[in-house]
Order: C-alpha cells, then sequence, then structure tokens
C-alpha cells in the first residue's frame, strides 16, 4: 500500500489510493464498497474514507444505491469516450504550449522520466512503468502550471485509465515508449504541428483496441449503455 505524501490531506490521499484501486481493478466493477475495510486498509478514519468516494461518485466512478451501499460503477463506452476526448484536446493545447522557449529549460524532466519508463520496461515491471506513463502526462500540465485542470480533467479520466489498464496488460508497451520519446522530440523541437499530431496518434490506440476490449470484459460493462 502506497504511502501518504507530505502535505496530501486525508482525503486526498483516501481518493488517490482508491481511485488507482479502481483503475487497476483490485476494486472491479460491482463491487461492494465498505468504508470500514477501506478505513481499516489505508489507516485512516471512515470520514476521509466517505469524502474520497462523495468525490468519486461525482465523476461516476462509484454508484450509492439507496438501501443497498456504495458500488463501483460498471464500464461505460459513452464514458470512456467523453474521457478520451477530453484528454485529446486539453492534452494537445498543453503540449503545443510545452514548445515555447520559456519551458525548454524543464524539459529534463520528462527525459528523466523517459529513462525510468525504459529501466522498468526493460525490467517488465509493468505498474510502475504505468505509472511512470501517467506522471509523463501529467508533467505536461506541472511544467506549464496547468495542475488545477489536470486535477479536473483527472475526474473524469478516471473511466479512460481503468480501460487503458487492460490495453496495456493485453499489449507489449514498446511502443507506448516509442511515443513518448517522439512527442518529447518534437517538443524539444518545438514543433508544434507534429507534437499534435504525435498525441492524436497516441491516444488513438484506444480505439483500436476498443472491440476486442469491449468483447473480452463484456461481464464489466454497463449493458444499458450498448
Amino acid at each position: 500500500m502506497a504511502e501518504q505524501k507530505s502535505r496530501e490531506s486525508s482525503r486526498e490521499f483516501a481518493y488517490r489510493i482508491i481511485r488507482e484501486m479502481i483503475v487497476n481493478m483490485e476494486l472491479p466493477p460491482g463491487h461492494k464498497v465498505s468504508e470500514t475495510e477501506l478505513a481499516a486498509l489505508l489507516g485512516l478514519s471512515r470520514t476521509p474514507i466517505r469524502e474520497a468516494l462523495i468525490d468519486l461518485e461525482k465523476s461516476g466512478a462509484v454508484k450509492v444505491i439507496s438501501q443497498k451501499g456504495t458500488f463501483i460503477s460498471f464500464i461505460d463506452p459513452l464514458l470512456i469516450e467523453e474521457a478520451r476526448f477530453l484528454r485529446l484536446t486539453l492534452e494537445k493545447e498543453v503540449a503545443v504550449l510545452l514548445c515555447e522557449e520559456r519551458y525548454q529549460k524543464y524539459l529534463y524532466l520528462l527525459e528523466d522520466n523517459l529513462k525510468l519508463q525504459a529501466f522498468y520496461l526493460n525490467n517488465e515491471n509493468y505498474e510502475k512503468f504505468i505509472e511512470l506513463d501517467n506522471e509523463f502526462h501529467h508533467l505536461f500540465f506541472t511544467i506549464t502550471d496547468k495542475n488545477n485542470i489536470y486535477v479536473l480533467m483527472r475526474g473524469l479520466n478516471i473511466h479512460f485509465d481503468r480501460a487503458r489498464i487492460f490495453v496495456f496488460k493485453n499489449k507489449p508497451t514498446l511502443k507506448t515508449l516509442e511515443d513518448h520519446q517522439n512527442i518529447l522530440n518534437a517538443i524539444k523541437n518545438q514543433d508544434k504541428t507534429l507534437v499534435k499530431e504525435l498525441i492524436d496518434q497516441h491516444l488513438y490506440q484506444y480505439v483500436l483496441d476498443k472491440d476486442r476490449f469491449e468483447k473480452e470484459y463484456s461481464h464489466y460493462f454497463n449493458q444499458s449503455s450498448h
């Protein structure tokens, strides 16, 4: 279990860990959530757990059913596509901003991240690789002082992240690393047109895998959304 970060409130810590458990399917779709069990697992009181679940309910990741309890929401392909569209739209614009001269001195942060990605990929630590993948994209927003936008996007993006995890588990991820390197090269070269094209291609991978994903995990899908 991950540790609470410095200056991270109990509510933020609970949200981060429960979100990761939903994305990684440790809390699978349809699973009934126990505030008491989560509180014991995270070493927290029930209050921050309840607050985190309220935040997750707002993004549609959990569902409260009267007289029955709180459940992890089934996968909704419409929400996945909305999340992918939102991320694609925002990330392209932030990447274009990152091409500006004033941000070039911070690109070493992305370079260091890619070195770690390569290390963990070569050592077949895919969980750490995925964590660094997410951090790579987060750095776009951090470097350009757009972190509040990232936080707002992160709520809906839980649906796309859950789908991406499945795709990662079933496919080699060398292409993902190559995509990231190409995107960084375009940013270094301040090629705004190319960087938008590369992000388009990078986030299109899920669309290519969509049918296989929905068929393989159909039992986890919200059938009313089809």
